[in-house]
């Protein structure tokens, strides 16, 4: 049952809660890490990764690249915790 379940919630993930936003790499990596050593178990999302990459490249501009970090409802408290 352990195996179908975490293919379950691989293609279903459970219902996470943003606990953090960033446009700094090095905060979002800051973060991270932080929620790491805490042992919470959380998700990334980032968005315009390759989009900013294209023009940075091509424009020589500077485009935004938006960090989150999602946690189980349950750890919210914790991470906020974590982080900050």
């Amino acid at each position: 049952m352990g195996l179908f379940k975490g293919i379950l919630h691989f293609f279903i993930p459970r219902e996470r809660t943003l606990v953090f936003t960033t446009f700094d790499q090095a905060q979002y990596f800051r973060a991270k890490g932080r929620l790491t050593e805490a042992g919470i178990p959380h998700r990334s999302k980032i968005n315009g990764g390759m989009q900013a990459t294209v023009q940075r490249v091509l424009y020589g501009g500077k485009a935004s690249v938006q960090h989150d970090l999602y946690v189980r409802k349950e750890d919210e408290y914790l991470a906020a915790q974590a982080i900050h």
